[in-house]
């Protein structure tokens, strides 16, 4: 029973080698997503292990997502979709309880980054929104939740006119530790008018074209939303 127990924390540190080794081959593109999974006695032979290892391993994988179980014929590799990665990351942030100044300095690269790249690609539709989503910020009827949610759609969609979805994955991860921050500020009177009038600055740049003015606009922007956050009482 002793030597069992002892043998139990080996076979799992096996286990974690093999699904490393395998998630190794899936990054250099040996398995591809749609693939199946070689056998358990394939795997076992080749990787040197036993059976009860590998079972382990792919568990571990189908349980982080990277396999999926296809029944009595074994395992196929998954397509990880975005929704997926977002979640993670999201759950990354939240678990670590990353303090705001972490993801606003995050934030400050993508977004002021994605705005110049929204002003060079625009089309006349892409600003009507954006125009249409400043009003509904600058809207004094609306209340501070729709505030929120207009700001929110402002900038996710700047991060879509880049047309680079890693930017959209990141901005969306982001978005849990974001929503304290804007509600506080959109709430405070002299935050919100500056909200609209930074806004409109961003908007029109995008509109004109205006790379350089763009991204100043957007980074002014962001010191704005931190200044703000920071003097809260």
């Amino acid at each position: 029973m002793a030597d069992q127990a002892a043998d139990a924390p080996i076979e799992g540190r096996r286990s974690d080698d093999v699904a490393r080794r395998l998630l190794d081959r899936i990054r250099k593109g040996e398995l591809r997503p749609g693939d199946r999974l070689p056998n358990e006695r394939e795997l076992a032979a080749d990787l040197g292990v036993s059976r009860p290892v590998v079972r382990e391993a792919i568990s571990n994988l189908i349980g982080r997502g990277v396999v999926t179980p296809r029944g009595g014929s074994g395992s196929t590799v998954t397509a990880i979709g975005p929704a997926h990665v977002q979640e993670s990351l999201a759950l990354y942030l939240s678990g670590n309880a990353l303090d705001y100044r972490s993801i606003h300095e995050v934030r400050e690269l993508v977004e002021t980054y994605a705005a110049g790249i929204a002003a060079r690609r625009a089309q006349p539709d892409d600003v009507a929104r954006l125009s249409a989503l400043v009003e509904r910020l600058e809207d004094e009827r609306l209340d501070v939740a729709e505030h929120t949610r207009a700001d929110v759609e402002f900038h996710a969609a700047i991060t879509r006119l880049t047309g680079n979805e890693i930017f959209g994955l990141i901005l969306a991860s982001l978005h849990h530790g974001l929503v304290e921050v804007r509600e506080h500020n959109l709430g405070l009177p002299v935050a919100h008018r500056e909200a609209v009038r930074s806004h409109r600055a961003i908007l029109e740049a995008i509109t004109d074209g205006e790379e350089i003015a763009a991204r100043t606009a957007m980074a002014a922007h962001l010191h704005a939303v931190f200044m703000f956050w920071q003097e809260r009482g």
